[in-house]
């Protein structure tokens, strides 16, 4: 468990602002509601995103510089996302739990033992006198807090599964993302506590390693309550459930960035026009790559 005294930092106000709550005595205690605006405002306004790691320049996942990223107007994957905002609740007085998790592709694919997940940082907090699942880390998944109870939950356009896994252990559990969404199975978790720490190392493949899918692979995404919105590639999608989906694909790095900038709210006015058509042109030849893996297949 975590914990800290009432006495708020001075980034707590301004990441605060940038989840809409320009006065922090607003939210008062810790609460159930409270922490539903936080985050619902967290998945609609601060992208999960990996431009950094497509430029070449993998960012770190401590909580200054995962908090340092959100006041700059940019994201991150869950070690930096769910990390800053289990620090923000924490500060705030949440009773907030780290662990490890996994991020399965396939239920073929999941890992035998809990001491094997580590590709996702999941959250817990306990609040009113129950457990929650809190995750602003999960790409298109969550949209509020779940609570930690087996069974099908539903969230707007989207239907969720919680169940145990007395296979892998007491503490373990799997969260079914909609089977109608295509961008990974499941996510598999202990609740044994964990803290940021136990994750520099994958973290470091998954960020350098030109094996690692975020290396290879263009990824953005957001919530709200109607939709999901992402990009993977060069092909935007907007989800909003139940098999409705429409896709585009983008034409250009200025498209691109644009939209990031307008649709997902990342400020990256850091890069400069030669790296956003590097990033393009990687873009491409991945994604080239890719569709010609396909085609060969279903040949």
């Amino acid at each position: 468990m975590t914990s800290k005294t009432t006495d708020h930092p001075a980034w707590v106000a301004p990441y605060l602002a940038k989840l809409g709550v320009e006065d922090p005595e607003i939210l008062g205690t810790p609460s159930l509601d409270a922490l539903r605006r936080l985050h619902r405002a967290h998945v609609e306004f601060v992208a999960f995103e990996n431009f950094d790691i497509q430029l070449g320049r993998p960012q770190g996942i401590d909580p200054a510089e995962s908090i340092a990223r959100v006041l700059a107007g940019r994201g991150g994957y869950c070690f930096n996302l769910n990390n800053a905002f289990a620090e923000l609740l924490t500060v705030l007085g949440y009773d907030v739990t780290m662990h490890r998790g996994q991020i399965n592709g396939s239920a073929a694919t999941a890992k035998a033992t809990a001491d094997e997940y580590d590709t996702h940082m999941a959250l817990t907090v306990v609040i009113e006198g129950e457990r929650w699942s809190v995750d602003v880390g999960l790409a298109n998944s969550h949209h509020e807090p779940i609570p930690l109870r087996e069974g099908v939950h539903v969230q707007g356009p989207f239907t969720f599964e919680l169940r145990r896994l007395p296979e892998i252990g007491p503490d373990a559990w799997r969260f079914h993302t909609d089977p109608a969404q295509t961008t990974f199975h499941s996510m598999d978790f202990t609740l044994a506590p964990a803290t940021w720490e136990d994750f520099k190392s994958i973290h470091i493949h998954l960020s350098t390693s030109p094996e690692a899918p975020y290396v290879k692979w263009f990824e953005l995404f957001r919530r709200d309550a109607d939709c999901a919105e992402y990009v993977l590639g060069d092909t935007y999608t907007r989800d909003e459930g139940a098999g409705q989906r429409t896709t585009r694909m983008l034409e250009s790095a200025d498209e691109l960035f644009k939209m990031a900038t307008d649709v997902f709210h990342l400020d990256l006015s850091d890069v400069d026009d030669a790296d956003r058509e590097a990033m393009w042109d990687r873009i491409q030849i991945a994604e080239a790559e890719w569709r010609a893996k396909r085609q060969a297949a279903e040949n």
